[in-house]
């Protein structure tokens, strides 16, 4: 029973003569190398691929940052424009009762004194 046996191109050493092997060699170098070359550019592809992808995460998860700090940034403007305003509100409600009451005293006060200047039975 025979048994298939494969040998690599480079452990050939059935050559006839000098420089047929020689170029069997070259030959054999070349296509080892061929096989390295492409071996090493679809490792370079894998580990770009990779770094391609981390970097596309890298921005997706940045985007992502970006839009909850732009939601958590107008929440909190929201909720200071907002006390502002009530606080504005309470400060002009405040100004105008205390206008009210003090045109009310200086009228008072007003006819209290031309009372006093006119007389009690005063009249046109």
């Amino acid at each position: 029973m025979a048994t298939a046996k494969t040998e690599s191109s480079i452990t050939r050493t059935n050559h006839a003569g000098f420089v047929p092997g020689v170029a069997h060699l070259a030959l054999d170098v070349v296509d080892r190398g061929q096989s390295t070359v492409i071996a090493i550019l679809q490792d370079a592809r894998v580990e770009l691929r990779t770094v391609v992808d981390q970097g596309i995460d890298f921005v997706e998860k940045g985007a992502a940052s970006a839009f909850r700090f732009a939601r958590k940034l107008t929440q909190r403007v929201d909720e200071g424009v907002g006390e502002t305003l009530s606080s504005t509100e309470r400060v002009i409600t405040g100004a105008v009762k205390s206008a009210r009451e003090t045109a009310k005293s200086a009228q008072e006060t007003a006819t209290t004194a031309l009372s006093g200047i006119t007389g009690p039975t005063a009249s046109a």
